[in-house]
């Protein structure tokens, strides 16, 4: 069987030209990037990721981001170490991770993360197989420019592939270097306001764009609470759904609710599907939380929009007074998502030896709960001699996890997972501060 993109090479008579037919074979299978040249020792050396991590196209925190890889991903070794950086394959690149967040595996794993998800397009013939192996059966032929959903995942020179929900593999090669990752959109809409393309579904969140009045988005048809997803000058990002009108001709489907009115929560509400006390909850949201309703009313109960429809709740917990802003005394922690904002309300009450807490900021090494609002360090005075307070602290979250809606505490080179019950010892990051023996790290949530 030939090799994909390849002519056929007809089989010499003689030994001696037998060999040299294999020798050319091999020479051009090199050549094409079907056998690997990888540097000396580094193809078999594969690890895998002990927690979320980034991936840079340079050496440092200050370089582009290329992508991210989830916690147990197994990436490719494409040279060794320099200094705090692993050099990997990705996107058909070189690129490079922090080292403290890999663990060498002990057997080289077979498939190895070399991308993220999203499209690729077949750069000529090319063959789907059912495995990553010439010797694997052929399923399907395609021609050159099909597009293909890849999963981000390698082994050898194969790419994962999906076909009718089926894992197939396809010839890495004679596949485009570049995956596209933006989302399939599914209906237009014009902004109705002002907008701000969110990273994340959250007010909280960095803005990505600005998006005037009029102008078209895409959206892919997902929502979260009162943000729906959009595309936007090849971004993908969050707006208020409120404010999104559907072009002409769009499906009824993905037609969205307008905004007659923003309210307030006076009191913590249930969202239901109905506009009764009986109906199913499809959210419960606490005090102060903003609500953008259609104007419609039923049974005492109000029409809200949330996940990219109509919810109901009792209009007597709503309000249109804006509730007071609640100043914590610096922009990090006012930027902070409204769990994290109520825990470090309550943590000061509760800990007033507390004096320096922080919690927003543009960027972080290790994962996006900082620049998101999602998580709050609470710095321990004379902390080498004052680990008490620190393990107070720490267990008061823990116990208090459910009601403040806390994902992960991390304190002195351990990290406790609510979902785990457990602690887990960390890697060593370097000084005491990357180490958390200085602070209390709490990360939250998604808030509503």
């Amino acid at each position: 069987m030939p090799a994909e993109g390849m002519p056929r090479i007809v089989r010499a008579a003689a030994p001696l030209r037998n060999l040299t037919t294999w020798l050319v074979l091999t020479a051009a299978l090199l050549g094409g990037g079907i056998l690997s040249a990888l540097p000396a020792g580094a193809a078999n050396r594969t690890y895998s990721t002990t927690g979320t991590v980034n991936v840079r196209a340079g050496k440092g925190t200050n370089t582009a981001l290329v992508g991210e890889l989830p916690k147990g991903a197994h990436v490719l070794a494409t040279g060794s170490a320099s200094g705090d950086w692993q050099p990997i394959r990705y996107e058909s690149k070189t690129a490079y991770v922090r080292r403290d967040y890999l663990k060498a595996d002990a057997k080289a794993a077979s498939t190895f993360t070399t991308g993220p998800s999203g499209r690729k397009t077949t750069t000529a013939r090319v063959y789907l197989r059912t495995g990553p192996s010439l010797r694997s059966s052929i399923v399907r032929t395609y021609s050159k420019g099909a597009v293909m959903q890849v999963t981000g995942l390698s082994s050898g020179d194969y790419s994962q592939v999906k076909a009718d929900g089926i894992i197939r593999w396809m010839a890495t090669r004679l596949l485009s270097k570049t995956t596209a990752t933006l989302p399939t959109t599914k209906a237009g809409y014009t902004a109705t306001t002002k907008l701000a393309l969110r990273a994340t579904a959250s007010v909280t969140a960095s803005s990505l764009a600005s998006i005037a009045v009029g102008k078209r988005v895409d959206g892919t048809g997902i929502h979260s609470g009162g943000y729906t997803q959009v595309v936007y000058q090849a971004k993908v990002g969050w707006v208020l759904t409120g404010y999104l009108k559907a072009v002409a001709g769009t499906p009824k489907k993905y037609v969205l609710p307008l905004r007659a009115k923003t309210l307030y929560t006076k009191t913590g509400v249930t969202l239901r599907t109905a506009a009764d006390a009986e109906s199913d909850a499809v959210a419960t949201l606490g005090k102060d939380e903003v609500l953008r309703t259609t104007g419609a009313t039923k049974n005492k109960y109000s029409a809200v929009i949330w996940d990219g429809t109509i919810a109901w709740t009792a209009s007597s917990s709503l309000t249109s007074t804006k509730p007071a802003i609640v100043d914590l005394g610096s922009t990090s922690l006012n930027k902070l998502q409204s769990y994290g904002k109520a825990a470090v309300i309550e943590l000061r009450q509760k800990f007033p030896q507390l004096k320096n807490i922080y919690g927003w900021r543009t960027s972080s090494s290790y994962s996006e709960d900082h620049p998101s609002g999602r998580a709050v360090d609470f710095m321990i005075p004379s902390y080498k001699s004052n680990k008490a307070l620190g393990d107070k602290v720490a267990d008061y979250v823990i116990a208090n996890a459910k009601r403040l809606h806390v994902n992960y505490v991390i304190w002195r080179q351990r990290s406790y997972s609510i979902e785990r019950g457990s602690w887990k010892k960390m890697d060593d990051r370097g000084g005491d501060t990357a180490n958390h023996m200085d602070h209390v790290h709490v990360s939250f949530f998604q808030a509503p």
